[in-house]
């Protein structure tokens, strides 16, 4: 199979962008920037970060035969992320759970290679060791920006990351020489000054961190009405103007989302709760986790990600 047969399969699956790795050794000064991450423990509660080590290193770990790591890229964007209630979601959540709905997509391509080729494969859509954003800039997917996240020209960084590890191989895709503006706007905007200027993250300052992972009962205040994520570092990138609307429908926000009020969270039943959010991200934060959130949140205006001060950052 070539890699013109393998556009077809991701074009198919609906990804926006896609490129080829080949399978090797994460090189020794990544893999030593990424222990020392978590040795200081800027990773916060995720204990799942610490975890297969080896694995991280060697990711044809994943795959025995493993010759190519394959990164599609799909477009989450939706303007709409405040509803009625002046409440905002992180706009990854507001539909369909990517892990699901990614997994099935990249499963049927998979399926795919393995009848044209007989060479095995796995797919992992942030559920294994795997670094994403590292392999998806080796396979020329993007570039990672001082927020840290991938930015894929053309889509910006509202993007979530699927792969498929296979035992054929498949040419590598060229990375293009870019890389971010380096503007910082995203370091200035992170209401928890998260961010260190150079791609580096501290979890336990980061809002979507402290919203959907942290599990503890103390939060900062929560502005703009920001109850599951936060998202302000990707609405003060310039790379993230003109993104476009996603073409899947099962990204696009649910209404009942949207019609959430911080009342309407106070009060919420689980049974409630697991019917609204079925097959959506929402889950990990639980019922416990998203009433943590509601009583810390301030609706309305007053965060650097506001519509009229996102303009002003982006010098409009």
């Amino acid at each position: 199979m070539e890699n013109v047969e393998l556009q077809g399969l991701l074009e198919r699956a609906g990804a926006d962008a896609w490129g080829v790795a080949p399978c090797t050794d994460v090189a020794e000064e990544d893999a030593r920037l990424y222990e020392e991450w978590v040795a200081s423990g800027r990773h916060g509660e995720m204990k799942y970060l610490e975890s297969w080590p080896e694995i991280r290193r060697r990711p044809g770990l994943l795959l025995e035969g493993a010759r190519s790591i394959i990164c599609a890229a799909f477009s989450y964007y939706n303007p709409e992320n405040r509803g009625e209630g002046g409440l905002r979601w992180a706009r990854y959540a507001l539909g369909t759970d990517y892990h699901d709905e990614i997994r099935r997509r990249l499963s049927e391509a998979a399926e795919a290679i393995t009848e044209k080729t007989g060479a095995e494969c796995r797919v992992c859509v942030d559920t294994a060791p795997l670094r994403e954003r590292l392999w998806a800039e080796r396979a020329g997917v993007g570039y990672i920006g001082k927020n840290g996240l991938l930015i894929v020209p053309g889509a910006g960084s509202w993007c979530v990351l699927g792969f498929i590890l296979t035992g054929h191989e498949f040419s590598p895709t060229p990375a293009e020489p870019r890389s971010c503006l380096g503007c910082g706007r995203c370091v200035r905007a992170c209401p928890g000054q998260a961010l260190d200027g150079r791609g580096g993250i501290d979890a336990r300052r980061c809002r979507s961190y402290l919203t959907i992972e942290y599990r503890g009962s103390e939060m900062p205040r929560l502005t703009g009405g920001r109850v599951y994520g936060c998202d302000i570092c990707q609405e003060v990138c310039p790379h993230n103007r003109y993104a476009p609307t996603t073409r899947t429908e099962a990204f696009w926000p649910r209404p009942g989302v949207l019609g959430l009020t911080l009342g309407k969270i106070a009060e919420m039943t689980q049974e409630e709760f697991s019917t609204l959010f079925r097959g959506s991200a929402v889950k990990r934060t639980k019922l416990a986790g998203l009433r943590r959130n509601a009583a810390a949140a301030e609706p309305g205006e007053g965060d650097a990600g506001d519509d009229a001060k996102t303009r002003d950052n982006l010098g409009e």
